[in-house]
């Protein structure tokens, strides 16, 4: 019997180690890590934002006004529109004459002053002469109001070219515009001025926050593991 028994152990040992052998295998495999694999989790970490606020500031601006002032208005219902005119007056006659002999020559006007003042009046005679140059001879006198009088200029060098060879421009007393008159008025003129204003802004400020990021890991898992959940 103990013959029996032993010989039987010794046929199954084999088969033991066996089965020894295969069950440790299956526990490295099923228990120990021996698989590196990746895994994704979400990590916490510090960061600055920057946003934007909104706030109310003040500056000066310019504007524009209209400012009243005194301005002088002229009418009058003459033109051109003067403050003292020529007074009135008349050519009655003009006239030119040679010397004898051709010694010189003399040329005259009649003025009549038909306003109610008198006055100065001064003419200015141009010649033009036979074998000279063209001259001017300045003449004045008073004249009084209703008056008539003779204003005559005379050259001895040289005669006239003919009798009526001369022109003249006369400056006659002033008064004043009876029609000129002066007015103040109001006007209005643009003015800057300067003035607050409130406006509005938005100003960048930083804040620091704590943000999410998805970090890839790395483990060991056993074969069993890979293979149920990989």
């Amino acid at each position: 019997m103990w013959k029996k028994l032993k010989k039987l152990t010794k046929n199954w040992k084999p088969v033991a180690i066996g089965l020894g052998s295969a069950v440790l295998f299956l526990l490295i495999c099923s228990l120990v890590p021996i698989i590196r694999v990746s895994y994704v989790v979400e990590e916490m970490y510090p960061a600055t934002e920057t946003y934007y606020v909104r706030e109310t500031y003040t500056v000066q601006e310019p504007y524009t006004v209209m400012e009243p002032y005194t301005g002088i208005e002229i009418y009058c219902e003459e033109e051109p529109c003067q403050k003292y005119v020529p007074i009135d007056y008349s050519v009655t006659s003009e006239e030119g004459y040679n010397y004898p002999g051709g010694s010189g020559c003399s040329v005259e006007l009649y003025i009549k002053n038909t306003d109610v003042i008198g006055g100065t009046f001064t003419v200015e005679f141009h010649l033009t002469l036979l074998w000279e140059p063209p001259t001017t001879i300045a003449k004045s006198r008073y004249i009084a109001a209703g008056s008539t009088e003779r204003i005559v200029a005379s050259y001895e060098s040289a005669p006239l070219e003919t009798p009526h060879s001369f022109t003249y421009s006369i400056s006659a007393p002033t008064k004043a515009n009876p029609t000129y008159r002066e007015v103040e008025v109001t006007k209005y003129r643009p003015v800057i001025e300067y003035g607050e204003v409130t406006k509005e802004r938005y100003v960048p400020q930083e804040v620091s926050v704590l943000k999410t990021r998805t970090v890839i890991n790395y483990k060991r898992v056993s074969l069993l593991e890979y293979l149920i959940s990989y």
